[in-house]
């Protein structure tokens, strides 16, 4: 599963190769309360992905039970929109569907969210929550990976607590 969680970071990291500095650390941008909702705990860590070039995608993790909450906080490059981050998803998404992984998609207005879940052999691999926005020219995005699913209602309520401390 971890590769999913990768494949996911990597293509919006791809997409956001033209980073600017953050207005606010991705850390900044949840509560202990707001991330409780799922079952994480604890400090969130800060974190960032290279983009080559000196470009980084900033992001913050939370522990949980069996899993991880990660958010992510990152200036659009001009000129890209969320259906275009979308369809570059859904190239990564159709590799799953094809091994089996079933995919459970609902959009809340402005934010879109897709739940994955492992084939029924691959008991130890974890699920995969993930809600994705573009507000004020940042795109928001969280994902938990978790041996128990976490609703994506939860994980929305999640991406507006964010966006709303944007």
């Amino acid at each position: 599963m971890k590769p999913l969680a990768f494949a996911a970071c990597l293509v919006i990291a791809t997409i956001t190769t033209q980073l600017t500095a953050q207005d606010k650390a991705p850390c900044s941008l949840l509560t202990a309360a707001d991330t409780s909702v799922v079952g994480a705990t604890g400090n969130g860590i800060p974190g960032e992905m290279s983009m080559g070039k000196g470009k980084v995608m900033k992001m913050c993790s939370w522990r949980m039970k069996q899993g991880g909450l990660h958010l992510s906080a990152n200036r659009m490059p001009p000129g890209t929109s969320r259906e275009y981050i979308e369809s570059e998803l859904t190239k990564t998404y159709q590799m799953l569907t094809a091994k089996g992984w079933k995919q459970d998609k609902r959009t809340f207005g402005n934010v879109s969210c897709n739940l994955f879940t492992p084939p029924a052999g691959e008991k130890d691999s974890p699920t995969n929550t993930s809600c994705l926005t573009v507000t004020k020219g940042v795109m928001v995005n969280a994902d938990v990976l978790s041996l128990t699913p976490v609703a994506m209602e939860k994980l929305k309520t999640l991406v507006d607590a964010a966006t709303g401390r944007l």
